[in-house]
């Protein structure tokens, strides 16, 4: 399944359509949670029919598989919680409902027909193809609405004509974003970081507004769209960057970094979470021909040249070897060990990549290939 984001347009009666049907699933999911004792989700669909006789606007105003998705939200929300008692949703928490099989079309001239609310103007900036299912979602600040169309693709993991003429191994991190084998380095944006000052301001903006004021919606709606800015702005630049390696290399190597692990530090969390290092290797992922993850262990420590280990704490940036005098960038230390970790784990694999050097794992492993075979027909023959 493939998800694609296109923007709607509503006019300003669509728009008030949406938002009555956002407070209709609201005000669905609410009840669920209200019940003393939860239901299965096949028991909240068969309860929905007796809802909608006690309810009659429900069938009138709101389609029926729309219903059913919220039944399977809030189930989806128990298995999450885990047994925890789950809360209310507000008007600000609840921004989407989705359409499943049934009640939307896609029309050629760049227009979303929804059941019981009507044809909106969208912008497709590609033909989806066997869509499935259509969500409509509403951004926090409200003044945008968008449409995530989920496509049944046939898609491989990765390419089958096996081309690794290009491979490369990134190491990505906070002072710069990433340094690759080829030594070329990007760098760190830190949205978050430069946006600190305004997004305090703002804040403090809410806190000092009465609950329940026009003043204080006035100043949320400030801060969503400082948040927005911010996460338009990460994004724009993670989808460019992934977008230039996936075109110019064949094979990613990357690190298996166990982010939330690393969260834990109070002193980097704010910026391993600002550089989005997990949504740059989704990226990489549906973008590029492969990528593959190595394990992180040593690769900013052993040299890339002789593979001595040379023990430095972060604060220091250079790699000097005593064994064998390399000096270069830590970062870029650490990315070739990447690349020959990775393409190591593919010989292992058995794996061809061309244009490159045989290494002496290579050989063995040749070597054992061609002993078995001339064993083997020894034993036929």
């Amino acid at each position: 399944m493939l998800n694609y984001k296109f923007r709607l347009y509503p006019t300003k009666e669509q728009e008030l359509l949406l938002e009555q049907t956002l407070d209709g699933c609201r005000w669905v999911y609410n009840y669920f949670l209200s019940l003393p004792s939860p239901m299965s989700e096949y028991d909240m669909n068969y309860a929905l029919t007796e809802l909608k006789e006690q309810h009659p606007w429900l069938r009138k105003y709101y389609h029926s598989k729309m219903l059913q998705m919220v039944a399977k939200q809030v189930a989806a929300a128990r298995k999450v919680a885990k047994g925890r008692k789950l809360s209310y949703r507000k008007d600000s928490d609840f921004n989407s409902f989705t359409y499943n099989q049934s009640g939307f079309r896609l029309e050629n001239n760049n227009r979303l027909s929804l059941s019981k609310i009507g044809r909106i103007r969208i912008v497709l900036h590609r033909q989806p193809v066997n869509v499935k299912q259509v969500t409509i979602s509403r951004t926090k600040t409200g003044n945008k609405w968008y449409a995530i169309v989920a496509c049944d693709v046939l898609r491989r993991s990765f390419s089958t004509i096996i081309r690794y003429a290009k491979p490369v191994g990134i190491d990505v991190g906070i002072a710069k974003f990433c340094h690759h084998s080829d030594n070329h380095v990007e760098d760190n944006p830190q949205f978050l970081t430069k946006m600190l000052r305004p997004l305090r301001r703002a804040h403090r903006r809410v806190s000092r507004r009465q609950i329940g004021s026009n003043n204080r919606k006035k100043a949320k709606r400030m801060l969503a769209r400082l948040y927005e800015r911010i996460n338009n702005k990460r994004k724009d630049f993670l989808h460019k960057k992934s977008a230039y390696y996936a075109s110019r290399y064949d094979l990613i190597f990357l690190e298996r970094l166990r982010v939330m692990n690393m969260t834990k530090n109070h002193r980097l969390a704010r910026k391993i979470l600002d550089a989005s290092w997990s949504a740059f290797k989704n990226m990489l992922q549906y973008k590029a021909n492969r990528v593959v993850e190595v394990e992180p262990s040593y690769t900013s420590i052993n040299c890339s040249r002789c593979g001595h280990p040379v023990p430095k704490s972060l604060a220091v940036r250079i790699h000097v070897c005593t064994k064998c005098g390399a000096i270069l960038d830590r970062d870029y230390n650490s990315a070739i060990n990447i690349l020959k970790r990775g393409l190591e784990s593919l010989v292992l694999l058995l794996l061809p990549v061309e244009r490159r050097e045989v290494t002496p794992v290579e050989i063995v492993l040749q070597q054992r290939s061609l002993k078995q075979e001339e064993a083997h027909v020894l034993r036929r023959g």
